[in-house]
């Protein structure tokens, strides 16, 4: 019932701490901060975390797949 008294004196209730356009300023700077921290942490993603190159006797003996890791797993049929 105040509010609504408040409004017809024509005072302001709800007045924005700032103007509208820095919200949007704002908005794109966390925006951006938040890209940075996406692209901080690029590539980092182990593509094959399964296999193990340490013995792997295909890449000892200089065969590799097209991709250029390893070859085909011992027991597996090669998809290429």
């Amino acid at each position: 019932m105040i509010a609504l008294m408040s409004e017809a004196e024509g005072e302001h209730v709800n007045e924005l701490l700032f103007e509208p356009i820095w919200f949007g300023v704002i908005a794109m700077g966390a925006f951006l901060a938040l890209l940075a921290i996406l692209w901080v942490f690029r590539n980092t993603l182990a593509l094959d975390p399964h296999t193990d190159h340490s013995d792997d006797e295909d890449t000892a003996k200089g065969q590799h797949a097209a991709d250029g890791g390893p070859g085909p797993i011992q027991g597996q049929a090669s998809q290429h």
